[in-house]
């Protein structure tokens, strides 16, 4: 098949199936590991017949060319994002009863050539979703396994496992080194709620208190008024000017420079497209995207995906101590575009606001 190019026409297959497994082996079969799936719908039996037959499934998928899907200007990586919107969904949903349990996709896929052949399977992928990883994304993780080590596994569990680490280490996005290179401006957005203004405090008692820096926020409103106070009253504990309309920033001589806007509903696409005016309006920034990290994960990358209207550099992620299971990280640095840059903890002031790293994630994804 001829690989997708911006001048070539993505060329699509469809399969019908009576299972999700059964679609995964056939698109395995036709298109190879790296098929890509454009959608998944329902077919309902038809007449009497769906009293008793369940109804089977049709996927389209394609086979993508290996260079143009790493090209940074590849025209379907927005695709490719809602692909896994639907992918996720289907795996959430539990469409076509791909078995009793979460884990029954990664499994079908894992053990479709082992099983058969009596050859020992990968057993982590099964870790990698207890821990919280999607189906989906424990699956792009077994195939790159697979792939660099064969598919035959290592006779302990404990070495399967150092390599998912070392997987899921070169599939992070890296980000330059904290310090001076984050000179300049910085507007934090987000739903309300997320703790964008928090942020901003943990991130200028950091500045201030451990590295002695000077810094100036901007609490403005947008279609909303900003009612966050508490960001006045730690900035004068700080010693930090804080302005409520906005001026020329490059104006302002100070290392750090911090907008705090309050949180939009990221439903209302005019209240993102607002946003979006008044963030051109504040000239050269860096954007941050700040969520809420105990959601479940389809509402995570539903709210990435609405805020991705906007100029988002990289993502901070909040409320960690209310969630055990840090291996839910990985569903937003595999199913989005963007990096983590924080990883916040806690209400409170200083409080835990730490830089992302793909060892503290892991550490806390798999104690010792």
């Amino acid at each position: 098949m001829k690989a997708p190019t911006q001048n070539s026409p993505v060329q699509v297959i469809p399969f019908i199936a009576d299972s999700a497994p059964d679609a995964v082996a056939q698109i395995r079969a036709k298109l190879g590991p790296d098929a890509v799936v454009v959608n998944v719908r329902q077919l309902p039996a038809d007449g009497l017949a769906k009293l008793w037959k369940s109804p089977r499934i049709e996927v389209l998928a394609y086979k993508p060319d290996g260079k143009a899907a790493t090209a940074a200007s590849d025209p379907l990586s927005e695709l490719k994002q809602e692909l896994q919107a639907i992918r996720q969904q289907l795996a959430s949903a539990n469409v076509a009863a791909v078995s009793d349990s979460p884990r029954g996709l990664t499994q079908s896929i894992r053990s479709g050539s082992g099983a058969r052949s009596g050859v020992p399977q990968w057993r982590v992928g099964e870790v990698l979703e207890q821990s919280g990883l999607m189906p989906l994304h424990a699956q792009r993780v077994m195939e790159r396994l697979q792939l660099n080590h064969g598919d035959v596994p290592p006779e302990s569990l404990a070495e399967e496992m150092v390599m998912a680490r070392s997987t899921l280490t070169g599939l992070w996005r890296q980000l330059p080194e904290p310090g001076r290179s984050d000179r300049g401006l910085h507007v934090l957005v987000g739903p309300a709620g997320a703790g964008k203004t928090i942020c901003i405090c943990k991130w200028l008692a950091q500045a201030r208190l451990i590295e002695g820096r000077s810094a100036h926020v901007w609490r403005l409103d947008a279609s909303t008024a900003n009612t966050a106070e508490s960001l006045s009253v730690y900035c004068e504990i700080l010693g930090v000017p804080t302005d409520r309309t906005w001026g020329r920033a490059e104006a302002v001589d100070a290392d750090l420079r911090f907008v705090d806007l309050p949180g939009v509903d990221w439903r209302n696409s005019n209240a993102i497209h607002e946003l979006k005016r008044l963030i051109e309006g504040l000239g050269q920034c860096r954007v941050h995207l700040v969520l809420n990290a105990a959601y479940e994960v389809p509402l995570l990358l539903a709210q990435a995906r609405a805020f991705s209207a906007l100029p988002v550099d990289d993502m901070i992620l909040t409320h960690l101590d209310e969630e055990p299971r840090w291996g839910k990280i990985w569903n937003v640095v595999l199913g989005t575009n963007y990096p983590v840059r924080f990883l916040s903890s806690a209400q409170n002031v200083p409080g835990d606001f730490l830089p992302a790293t793909p060892e503290r994630i892991l550490t806390r994804q798999f104690p010792a």
